[in-house]
């Protein structure tokens, strides 16, 4: 039963793993050239007052905003330029220094729109021509043309490989695992929408799955399905088999006597509708509540926010006519008659049967409508959650401005009106009551992993931090730390929120994260108390909530860990012993079975640093084999000394334990017990023979490269032969384990020493140079007579004699110390030579 199990991840996680990684190009050095620090310095100098400004890892900037009071007066804008020439004056400028000019990156405009505050203009990164899936730049532009913010997220692609694999082989690659996911059923419409550059780094996937070009379609079959699908170009594997379809709920079951639909038929044109507007009433309660609902989400919107959602969202009906198109009492045939939910499909609004008697039901899908016309927040990860969130926010809102019977200003709960769900399916004040995380580091947050992702890597669950930060800067409150004023005090209809939480959507990127959010929601406050909205006051509320919930901190039970960093303690100073980078890298190894620098077969290289790494496959065969250092390293006495490496693995695993695992020896022995970052910490299973059961090893799925270093001091004064071995149980396995960038290091103590002259400046006499506090103990000290800054020669011992030609002259002292490699000169002050006295 184990052999079946371990095996049962879902395609689409496998496959997308088993992609080939190949390395093109990413050129992060480029955060910093000249071209960004002149953009950055201009834009700080045509500033008012200090801006905000964040930088990712490398140093590019991915955000910069002015702050209430202070204005960007870029030279070429004024309140008559045109928004789009306003928005590509700011790049042009500015652009540089969140990689607008980096190598092989070009923009296209993709689209632009009012804001609460002034305008928005999307512009789409490509790269060799391709478009780069979250990769994109929002300018947001005030009411007179100048630059409100700029919010970059950008691929560091400089170069994209021709597609080995052709078309239509990877639209039926697409057709089969949309087939796999959906099930089968009727011909799905299949929409190509071209060759793409998915970097996981913009779409929060793993970065295991590494930079990749790919073929996207949109594939749907009827109106209940609805999925984004991505084929690598170059091995024809899905990466992404993404549901587009937007849900109110996750399978909650209610009565639905509905007649079944297997076909996409839009409301308005298959049969005559049942209420148009300004129809009379009808006697089916389904059909008037979601007229009237949708009514007043409309009406929601164009009184707060100025937006007419019939032109965003609706729907061609007809001589360009659009409408808000709903269906009300939906099922198809897999579910009826228990179709318990709703959704957007991208074109309207459907509802199983009581599904639309909740407003802030309604609310949400028709939000999903305007978020995907606005920031188009990728359905995944945390730019899922936040999509997520907004509808739960909008809804909310709704349901409060349009109290119904027995409606409470004081409940938060997200579709109580619903009759399955008398309690509400979540809850905005405490998310918590229904095991969703009310901030990043809950420990309900969840990480979908082993092997599929039923919920698009949990986008309903942890939209419960989104929703508890609204509530916050809303109704205010004391939390985590944090004891905030509600920015909607005293107004039912939660005006001020709406505001802000639309003006965040429509200034989001697709690829956000939460990080994002709480610039982009800080921003927002800014943006809206410069046009009278909203308060100094209001704004610290927006800056405390986004605290509170920790939206800046990267969700505790989701990333990596931090990368082990190889440095020394304080007082000591890092001298490497071993690097396997240097010279002949493939020579440095001696490498058992499994192991090689060509890649894992079927899955190809995956380095570190370039162009290649050390790596071993999972052995179909019960045993250990080693990468073992060639020759031995000799660590110095009585100093500490470290083993640094990175190390990328997929290996096989499941619920039952870790089946195949990598360890770590020193001279032959397990390095498990000695002092680790990121160390060994998965227990090898011992049930089906692998050699080192019940030992400490890494095993599983590491999400990307990850640094380690293991402490080697105990072993100080004598040679280290580091080993990596791979370690299986002969039932084959995923991908197996890469190794790179391994370095032995030691600290040396770091040189001190101060050295002052003695004696007369006189010719005859002799200078003497006094050494005070060198160290460490041993050091070794020389010395150097100097004139004029020039070498005296042979004058070398620790006192010197003047003599006449240096009258008039300037000496002084240099005292080098030595300890192993490290060295240290210090010079001492000069003094300037007269001539002998006159008794």
């Amino acid at each position: 039963m184990r052999r079946r199990a371990r095996f049962a991840c879902s395609f689409i996680a496998v496959a997308a793993l088993v992609a080939t990684t190949f390395t093109i190009g990413s050129s992060p050095g480029q955060a910093a050239d000249d071209s960004g620090d002149r953009a950055l310095a201009s834009l700080k100098g045509d500033a008012s007052g200090p801006l905000v400004l964040s930088r990712d890892a490398d140093g590019l900037m991915t955000f910069a905003g002015a702050p209430y009071g202070v204005s960007v007066n870029t030279p070429a804008v004024s309140r008559q330029t045109s928004v789009e020439d306003a928005a590509a004056a700011h790049l042009s400028r500015y652009g540089a220094a969140f990689g607008t000019r980096a190598r092989g990156t070009t923009l296209t405009p993709l689209r632009s729109a009012e804001s609460l505050t002034g305008d928005v203009v999307r512009y789409q990164q490509r790269v060799g021509g391709l478009p780069v899936l979250g990769g994109e730049f929002v300018v947001s532009l005030r009411s007179d043309r100048e630059l409100d913010s700029i919010l970059a997220h950008t691929s560091r692609l400089t170069r994209v490989p021709a597609a080995r694999v052709g078309a239509e082989a990877a639209q039926a690659t697409a057709r089969t695992a949309f087939e796999r996911a959906a099930g089968r059923g009727g011909a799905p419409d299949v929409t190509s929408m071209g060759r793409w550059v998915v970097d996981p780094a913009l779409i929060g996937a793993p970065e295991s799955l590494g930079i990749k070009t790919a073929y996207r379609f949109e594939i749907t079959r009827g109106p209940h399905e609805r999925r984004l699908v991505l084929v690598d170009d170059q091995t024809g594997y899905p990466l992404m088999n993404n549901d587009l379809i937007t849900h109110a709920k996750n399978r909650i079951v209610c009565d639905d006597n509905n007649t079944p639909r297997n076909e996409t038929v839009p409301c308005v044109s298959a049969t005559p509708p049942a209420r148009v507007e300004g129809g009379p009433a009808t006697a089916v309660t389904d059909v008037d509540l979601a007229y009237e609902y949708g009514g007043a989400v409309s009406d929601t919107y164009l009184a707060a926010g100025g937006v007419d959602l019939t032109n965003l969202i609706g729907r061609d009906i007809g001589g360009g006519t659009k409408a808000l198109a709903q269906t009300v009492r939906f099922c198809y045939s897999v579910t009826c008659p228990n179709y318990a939910n709703a959704f957007w499909n991208g074109t309207e609004m459907y509802y199983g049967n009581g599904f639309a008697s909740a407003d802030d039901v309604v609310g949400h899908e028709m939000t999903h409508g305007v978020t995907e016309r606005t920031s188009g927040l990728l359905y995944w990860g945390q730019s899922g959650a936040i999509n997520e969130s907004i509808s739960d926010i909008m809804g909310e809102i709704v349901d409060h401005r349009n109290p119904g019977p027995g409606d409470s200003p004081t409940s938060w709960s997200a579709g109580e009106d619903l009759s399955c769900c008398p309690g509400g399916i979540r809850d905005m004040a405490d998310p918590t009551l229904f095991n969703d995380p009310d901030k990043t580091s809950s420990n309900l947050y969840v990480k979908e992993s082993c092997c599929s992702y039923p919920d698009n890597d949990g986008v309903h669950t942890n939209s419960g931090v989104g929703n508890k930060t609204f509530y916050l800067i809303s109704q205010g409150g004391t939390f985590n730390g944090q004891s905030i004023a509600g920015i909607d005090t005293g107004d039912a209809n939660l005006t001020k929120s709406f505001k802000l939480w639309l003006r965040a959507d429509q200034t989001l990127s697709s690829g956000s994260d939460y990080a994002d959010l709480a610039q982009v929601l800080e921003q927002s406050c800014a943006a809206l108390r410069g046009s009278g909205v909203m308060t100094q006051a209001n704004c610290a509320a927006v800056s405390k909530a986004v605290l509170a919930t920790e939206l800046r901190t990267t969700p505790v039970k989701n990333p990596q860990p931090a990368d082990a960093v190889a440095v020394c303690p304080a007082g000591t100073t890092k001298r490497t012993l071993f690097d396997s980078e240097t010279g002949n890298p493939a020579a440095k190894f001696t490498a058992g079975v499994g192991w090689s620098r060509n890649g894992i077969p079927g899955w190809g290289q995956n380095a570190h640093s370039n162009p290649d790494s050390w790596s071993s496959d999972e052995n179909a065969v019960s045993g250990s084999s080693s990468l073992t250092v060639s020759s031995p390293v000799g660590l110095p006495p009585a100093q500490k000394a470290y083993l640094f490496f990175q190390h990328w693995r997929f290996l096989a695993y499941d619920g039952g334990g870790f089946y195949d695992a990598g360890t770590v020896e020193v001279n032959g022995s397990s390095a498990a017990g000695l002092p680790w970052v990121n160390g060994p910490s998965e227990v090898i299973s011992n049930t089906w023979g692998n050699p080192k059961g019940g030992q400490l090893g890494f095993g599983g799925d590491s999400r990307g490269y990850l640094a380690s270093r293991v402490d080697l001091s105990s072993f100080a004064g004598t040679s280290v032969t580091p080993q990596f071995s791979m370690n299986t149980d002969g039932g084959g396995g995923y991908a197996g384990w890469y190794v790179d960038d391994v370095v032995v290091y030691t600290c040396d103590r770091v040189l001190t020493g101060k050295v002052v002259l003695k004696g007369k400046p006189y010719v005859g006499k002799k200078l003497k140079a006094a050494i005070t506090g060198w160290g460490p103990a041993g050091v070794k000290v020389k010395y150097q007579w100097l004139r004029n800054g020039k070498v005296i020669k042979g004058a070398k011992s620790k006192k010197y004699k003047l003599k006449g030609k240096d009258k008039g002259k300037k000496v002084s002292v240099r005292v080098t110390g030595t300890f192993g490699a490290d060295t240290k000169s210090v010079t001492s002050k000069k003094k300037k030579i007269k001539k002998k006295k006159k008794k």
